[in-house]
């Protein structure tokens, strides 16, 4: 299975810290991974204007110092060109959920051509978008349980 970990470093996440919380909670995701309490390939990517794989990095390495610097807005085409109408795994999506209106149909659009429990997005800082709610939106203290069974078909 391929876990896609999708990173907001859009403008707005570079404020109240939301950098360093993204960072902690992609490295609990990655040493979950690692220590056996899941089985995925992890996939970091970055998502602002542009989205990218970040291909050198593993899931044993340090979070890379080019997603702490924020900048620009978001741009869900961009997501949906690089990880396609339907991507081979699962997508965990890092953000604080500020997206502009045409955004959030483009995302909402394409969740709803995923396989079903595809994408999950977890909510970073405290001022994450009130609006972003659902049963696949999680609070970043949740990630844990965001997981739990996810990755095997089954959901939290």
């Amino acid at each position: 299975m391929t876990l896609y970990l999708v990173c907001d470093i859009s403008g707005g996440m570079g404020d109240g810290g939301k950098p360093f919380i993204m960072r902690t909670a992609v490295m609990g995701v990655a040493q979950w991974v690692r220590f056996g309490y899941g089985c995925a390939e992890i996939r970091l990517c970055a998502w602002a204007c542009e989205a990218r794989q970040l291909l050198d990095w593993r899931a044993n390495k340090e979070y890379p110092v080019e997603l702490l610097a924020c900048s620009g807005t978001s741009n869900v085409k961009a997501l949906v060109q690089l990880l396609g109408e339907k991507p081979d795994g699962k997508v965990l999506l890092f953000s604080d959920g500020f997206w502009s209106r045409d955004d959030v149909r483009t995302l909402k659009r394409w969740k709803e051509c995923l396989p079903l429990d595809t994408l999950r997005i977890i909510k970073i800082g405290a001022d994450a978008n009130p609006q972003l709610k659902g049963p696949d939106v999680f609070a970043v203290e949740d990630f844990f349980a965001a997981l739990d069974g996810w990755l095997e078909g089954g959901s939290a």
